[in-house]
């Protein structure tokens, strides 16, 4: 009697203490405290149930696409000589005394002639050339035309053989690719995709910016290489940026993990991403309490009510009841965005089975002491 007296005291007083703690350690808040207005006095979250109606009206369009400045340009000739260009000019020459002393009929090639910053570059037996702003076959004419009164029915060409201005940046996720010459297979951002290295991301998530100036534009990858309407013309010194999508989202509470993820596409639904964390714990969540917490903007929130501020965000606490059937389909339609963060609550009894847990090792001692009494 004395021990059976003893245990009921001991878990008694073991429950007791147990209520008498703020909390039990857990994951983040209830439904219930999600839900309620704050005490503090803070502003309170709007809580907005996800049905399909909610799905529709919180799809917000986010293109990229290029600003009309980058549009309107025109394909560059790459056939005007720019400053820093090098050329090889080839000269044959019909009389018996060669000006660059090849036989008669031979050719002569002259090489790395290269263009300086004031647009010239020197000629043997010519002297300075104006080449900058003019095309090759303007060079050639003038070389023809000035050799002419040194040498009989001389012919000339001249050859682009590297640009030093005319180039573009490239610069990769892991590092810089190098500068890229405009030439005609490079002339428009697609053609240039389409001949530098690998840039280290997978197209479905790649971003291209250009800057131009002090003009920058941000489009993605897979339109560029998909959509004539997306591509543009290059100019020489555009730095251009291949990039990973840098949205991500937060995964918090019960789910098979708990971290920043980042999206692995164009757009992911809820349920895309619930399943890309492993789904919720099977053991530990509340399937009523799936919530997608979001700074909304104004615009998306006065679909549903009349926001605080109409040119700014609401706070709002998006969530889905997953105990029904249909929520599955409207989670698949319903979108997460950058920064959201998806969270779930703990199911009700797991407190109760932490309160057990924590309170039975203590029984089982007390026990084993009655237990010990009792035999003395």
């Amino acid at each position: 009697m004395k021990t059976a007296t003893f245990r009921a005291a001991a878990t008694v007083v073991a429950f007791a203490a147990l209520a008498g703690c703020a909390s039990l350690p857990r994951s983040g808040p209830t439904i219930e405290e999600i839900t309620a207005q704050p005490a503090d006095g803070s502003p309170a979250i709007a809580i907005i149930p996800i049905d399909a109606q909610v799905a529709r009206d919180t799809q917000y369009d986010e293109p990229l696409f290029f600003s009309p400045a980058f549009q309107v340009a025109g394909l560059t000739n790459i056939e005007v000589i720019q400053p820093l260009d090098v050329l090889d000019i080839t000269v044959w020459e019909n009389g018996q005394f060669p000006l660059f002393g090849g036989g008669e009929g031979s050719a002569t090639t002259l090489g790395d002639m290269r263009v300086g910053l004031d647009g010239r570059f020197f000629m043997p037996q010519v002297g300075m050339v104006r080449a900058s702003g003019r095309s090759i076959e303007q060079i050639r004419r003038d070389l023809t035309s000035r050799l002419a009164e040194m040498t009989p029915e001389p012919q000339v060409e001249v050859r682009l053989t590297s640009s030093g201005s005319n180039t573009v940046r490239v610069i990769g996720a892991e590092g810089p690719i190098g500068d890229v010459p405009i030439e005609a297979a490079t002339r428009t951002l697609a053609g240039l995709m389409a001949n530098v290295a690998a840039s280290g991301v997978d197209t479905d998530v790649a971003q291209v910016s250009i800057r131009r100036g002090d003009m920058v534009s941000r489009v993605w990858l897979e339109d560029v290489l998909m959509d004539p309407d997306a591509d543009i013309a290059l100019r020489g010194g555009d730095i251009i940026s291949i990039e990973r999508d840098p949205r991500s989202f937060i995964a918090l509470g019960e789910l098979g993990s708990q971290t920043s993820v980042e999206f692995p596409g164009r757009d992911i639904s809820l349920m895309e991403a619930i399943a890309t964390m492993g789904g919720l714990n099977p053991n530990t969540a509340d399937p009523r309490g799936v919530f997608v917490l979001r700074e909304e903007e104004a615009e998306v929130y006065s679909r549903f009510a009349t926001p605080p501020d109409s040119s700014g965000t609401v706070r709002v606490a998006y969530v889905l009841d997953l105990t029904a059937p249909a929520a599955f389909f409207t989670a698949s339609s319903f979108s997460v965005r950058d920064d959201d963060i998806v969270y779930v609550s703990e199911a009700p009894y797991v407190q109760f089975l932490k309160i057990v847990g924590a309170i039975s090792p203590p029984i089982q001692a007390v026990t084993s002491t009655a237990s010990v009494l009792d035999g003395s």
